[in-house]
């Protein structure tokens, strides 16, 4: 029994220390050298800093794509390269350019944070007043930007509409409100004159409906129809009078005329080229050759010539 006892003691000791070491924290950190539990990625190592004169180069890089997009006007993308350009190597010309990118783009209220961002920044004012300038006049002429307000008319077929804002006619639709509460007012022909009340941001794009009420008793105008173009009727043709036909045989008859005197003349000048021919056969000499050859050219010319003014009189 007491040899039971002391084994079971002994057995519990040892299992504690076993434990014990398990449970050490030189144990669970293992080894130097160790290598990381599978399925666990190793820690990356710190990404290097860079250095001043990268940092310049990338802002560069930057600020040069940021150039193409603002002149392709991508003024969105440009914004944020000169952003970033700007976080590398801050300086007055991309913080400039980037409110100037939100002033293009119609982002007013961040617009007008950029341009007091750049005048807060304190910009040498030596090699910046155009930019200062401009950045002053930009901030008041944002704060003070109208909203447009499109006004959709129902019926839309109503004619001659006015609208006013505050009681001043306005011109065109969409319809420039300052910033604010407003009453826009509109009226047609046959119809009530109708009032909104509307309250714009600067700067802002909307749309307000107005509905209007026919007048009592009153006629709704309505768009004429455009009428259908008139046909012109095609030109009469006039009776040709005797003195007219007459007068337009004229040239056909001049023309077979000489038509019939180039044939006479040709048929004569035959016969003396066949008879010169003959006399020729009889006695060759240069001279009755020369007249021959004389007579029949002459006939043929005449006889071209009938040819083309008897074709042409008929």
């Amino acid at each position: 029994m007491r040899r039971h006892v002391c084994r079971s003691i002994a057995l519990a000791a040892v299992s504690s220390l076993v434990l014990g070491l398990a449970g050490s924290p030189a144990l669970a950190q293992g080894k130097p050298g160790d290598k990381p539990a599978a399925g666990k990625p190793a820690d990356k190592p710190a990404a290097k800093p860079k250095t001043e004169k990268e940092k310049k180069e990338a802002a560069k890089k930057l600020f040069e794509d940021a150039q193409a997009k603002f002149a392709a006007g991508e003024y969105a993308a440009a914004h944020e390269l000169y952003k970033q350009a700007d976080e590398l190597v801050p300086g007055a010309v991309p913080k400039f350019k980037a409110a100037e990118s939100l002033d293009k783009a119609g982002d007013v209220d961040n617009a007008i944070k950029a341009y007091e961002a750049f005048l807060a920044s304190n910009p040498p004012a030596d090699k910046n007043k155009d930019r200062i300038d401009a950045a002053k006049a930009r901030i008041t002429a944002l704060q003070n930007a109208p909203a447009d307000v499109k006004v959709v008319i129902t019926p839309a077929e109503a004619a001659n509409v006015v609208l006013s804002v505050d009681g001043q006619p306005q011109t065109g639709n969409p319809v420039k409100v300052p910033p604010g509460k407003h009453t826009i007012t509109a009226k047609a022909d046959g119809f009530e004159e109708t009032k909104i009340e509307v309250d714009v941001k600067r700067g802002e794009k909307k749309e307000v409906p107005v509905t209007l009420t026919a007048a009592a008793g009153g006629n709704v105008a309505t768009p004429e129809k455009p009428k259908e173009p008139v046909k012109p009727e095609p030109p009469k043709t006039q009776p040709t009078t005797e003195s007219e036909g007459t007068s337009t045989l004229i040239p056909a008859i001049v023309t077979l005329s000489l038509a019939g005197a180039g044939a006479v003349v040709g048929g004569v000048f035959g016969v003396l080229a066949l008879q010169s021919k003959s006399e020729f056969e009889d006695t060759p000499t240069q001279d009755l050759f020369d007249e021959t050859e004389r007579n029949a050219l002459i006939a043929d010319m005449s006889f071209g010539v009938a040819l083309t003014f008897g074709v042409t009189g008929l």
